[in-house]
């Protein structure tokens, strides 16, 4: 009877091996979407008709996840900043719906805090000074495939150009010094109350456009390239709120930057494994032209240095992307991201190219990042 029932469990252990060794492959393959038609690849293709590609991803640079040192000399590239500046923590968020199969529509946010601490202020008496600068940065648009190709290779590997048209708008919070005395040349004042000393009205909008080419290298891997332009005016100003109305009017400033980029990128997209696709993303980013107004044209020599500061110096970024993904479903992915900046933030969030901040953004930056995507299939219901 034992026997039997062996020989039983034999045949069907037997026939469930087999099962699963053909439908072995056929399963890997339904595990493996094209890792470049998501939230954050940049390629010429455009999310599937009906499909909503949804990514959240927490970002961070910190002393310990600084591996290149890049936080470090930024440190010691300024002797204003002190203590974990250059630290930085965020989210980004971005969704894809595919409208038709030949145009997405796309939505960008990313929030996040970078930790500024100014060292000591000779002129000024500090009672208390933020220590973050917390940005939020949006940009909406559509993605339109112009001509295609190749379309019977498999797992969508064809060749496509597409126009890519956005908006954007990025703000930062005001960055405020609460002080009870300050030191001119000659003059020393005392405030009954602490006064507050602010650079505010942080902000940038504008649009840009971008040609890209996409081309399946092989069976597993896909290249890709493409040219773009970006138009921006960023704004940025100082004030306090000084009752006396001589004094207030030294601290106030604007400052007024219109400004137009030329850049061109290359990306590969390959599969390292089944499931665990691998992205290489450069861009360059250069300044055409540059037109920089700053009310009073001289700023007051007497004003706190952290007021004061020279025009926007740097011109140009190279900016590198790398993402490890994993797929855990066909709808689910987890990937770890690095973002490298030679030049920070430039080209990238306009209004940080300012007097007073422009001096930190010609330094390398660059923080890591652990993100989560889901793809909604098929909302259209039967096609």
């Amino acid at each position: 009877m034992i026997k039997r029932q062996t020989q039983q469990f034999n045949a069907a252990l037997y026939q469930w091996l087999v099962t699963l060794t053909l439908a072995l492959p056929g399963l890997i393959m339904a595990d493996t979407p094209p890792g470049w038609i998501n939230a954050n690849n940049d390629s010429a293709y455009t999310t599937t008709r009906g499909e909503l590609a949804l990514s959240i991803a927490g970002l961070k640079v910190n002393d310990t996840i600084d591996f290149l040192d890049i936080r470090e000399d930024l440190l010691a590239g300024d002797r204003r900043l002190e203590g974990d500046s250059g630290d930085l923590s965020g989210l980004r968020i971005a969704l894809d719906f595919g409208v038709t199969e030949w145009l997405s529509l796309f939505y960008r946010e990313q929030r996040h805090a970078l930790r500024v601490e100014l060292g000591e202020i000779s002129s000024v008496n500090v009672i208390d000074i933020d220590r973050d600068l917390e940005t939020t940065a949006r940009e909406a648009g559509l993605k339109w495939t112009f001509y295609a190709a190749d379309l019977f290779n498999p797992g969508g590997r064809h060749t496509a150009a597409s126009l890519e048209v956005s908006a954007f708008r990025n703000s930062s919070e005001s960055f405020d010094v609460i002080a009870d005395q300050l030191r001119f040349r000659n003059v020393e004042l005392f405030f009954s109350e602490p006064r507050t000393f602010s650079v505010n009205q942080l902000e940038d909008d504008g649009w840009q456009a971008r040609l890209l080419f996409s081309r399946a290298l092989s069976g597993s891997a896909v290249g890709s390239a493409w040219l773009g332009y970006k138009d921006s005016e960023a704004r940025a100003a100082t004030d306090t709120n000084i009752d006396s109305v001589t004094v207030n009017r030294l601290f106030k400033q604007a400052f007024r930057l219109k400004e137009d980029f030329l850049k061109a990128g290359l990306s590969l997209n390959f599969n390292l494994a089944p499931r665990l696709p691998l992205l290489l993303s450069y861009e360059f980013i250069r300044s055409n032209s540059a037109s920089f107004t700053r009310d009073p044209a001289e700023p007051v020599e007497s004003l706190p240095g952290f007021l004061r500061g020279r025009a926007p110096a740097a011109d140009s970024n190279h900016t590198l992307y790398v993402r490890a993904s994993y797929w855990l479903t066909p709808t689910l992915s987890v990937a770890l991201s690095g973002n490298l900046y030679s030049n920070q933030f430039l080209g990238l969030l306009p209004h940080y190219n300012n007097p007073l901040s422009g001096s930190f953004a010609d330094k390398p930056y660059g923080y890591a990042g652990i993100e989560l995507s889901y793809l909604l299939r098929d909302l259209f219901g039967n096609r």
